[in-house]
């Protein structure tokens, strides 16, 4: 059977891009969407009945199923994911809802139901998610931006956060660093069970038993921008630390701050390394070595897998973690020949 793939390679365009075609939209040109057509003729593709039946009732509109934090965390990068997934949705002409609700359930089963939305993009996934049974059966197109413990088929689409550990670690233990602080989200982030978060402490903590480094936790309290007070505490509780790794938006960015109250010189006194979406990180001008999340190449990559699945259900589930560039700001003290 003769598939978009086929057809993308006859024509010498991408998958999204017939499938764009196939789907009528505006954001292609006439001669691209005509080279298409004349690879589809020429291979005999035919475009599925129930997806043409389908695509007629199309609302143009994709949903986007989050939930309001139980325990009142504040999420600095919350807005900038969802800022991205508009725009690249604008990008393939689809507006965005925003579909809220303690129960994130019965929010995708309602959805799918009423058919509001032509797909789905679900945030603040957790690491054993029960709104992924759901989207399985109500059989709305998804993709998680996040990666959990078993995606159980659904499409994924996020950040490595696994090897952003790794690269963190190694760059202070090639400093000669064999003990770190780690500042984490507070302990109610990982008891919710969100998979960035767990998923980079899991790869830290695994990183620094096999690099031999010692590694020390401190919880913020809150994630509010007075989460900065978590840095005083833990070099107040480790005075002796000669490096710390931050993965907490609002600590990184009020660090600058702590240190200069608190007379802490980098890298001089500590090296300090984060991880932090690269929109905030330009934005608020941190000056750590940073792994830089990109949420715009995340957020698009996100939604055009999705687009690609409405266009072609029966796609084979994916599974995308993207790489992280580590910058390099001169925040980490070689500690060689000290």
């Amino acid at each position: 059977m003769v598939t978009m793939r086929d057809v993308a390679r006859e024509a010498g365009v991408s998958k999204a891009t017939v499938s764009y075609v196939v789907s009528g939209s505006p954001l292609i040109s006439e001669k691209t969407a005509a080279k298409v057509r004349t690879a589809m003729e020429k291979l005999g593709y035919s475009v599925n009945h129930t997806a043409r039946a389908l695509s007629t009732a199309r609302t143009n509109a994709i949903g986007v199923v989050t939930s309001f934090n139980e325990d009142g965390c504040f999420d600095l990068s919350a807005g900038t994911y969802l800022y991205g997934i508009a725009a690249a949705a604008r990008r393939h002409g689809y507006d965005t809802m925003l579909l809220t609700g303690a129960d994130g359930v019965e929010t995708i089963r309602s959805v799918a139901l009423s058919r509001r939305v032509d797909g789905i993009v679900v945030l603040d996934v957790r690491n054993d998610d029960p709104r992924i049974e759901a989207v399985r059966e109500s059989g709305i197109p998804a993709v998680l931006l996040g990666s959990p413990a078993d995606p159980q088929g659904v499409d994924v689409v996020d950040s490595n956060f696994e090897q952003a550990a790794v690269s963190l670690v190694g760059r202070l233990r090639d400093g000669g660093h064999r003990s770190i602080l780690f500042i984490g989200w507070p302990e109610s982030v990982y008891r919710r069970n969100l998979n960035y978060a767990v998923r980079f402490r899991a790869s830290l903590l695994e990183a620094c038993e096999a690099m031999d480094v010692r590694v020390d936790a401190v919880y913020a309290r809150d994630v509010t921008l007075g989460a900065s007070e978590v840095i005083q505490r833990a070099l107040g509780d480790h005075p002796d630390a000669t490096a710390m790794i931050i993965h907490n938006d609002a600590a990184v960015v009020g660090a600058p701050q702590a240190f200069e109250r608190m007379g802490v010189r980098v890298p001089e006194d500590l090296s300090v390394a984060t991880i932090v979406p690269v929109q905030l990180g330009e934005g608020m001008q941190i000056p750590f070595d940073s792994v830089g999340i990109d949420v715009e190449a995340v957020s698009f990559r996100t939604v055009d897998r999705l687009v690609e699945r409405i266009a072609e259900p029966g796609l084979p589930a994916v599974v995308e973690l993207l790489e992280q560039p580590l910058n390099v700001k001169g925040s980490v003290r070689m500690l060689h020949g000290d």
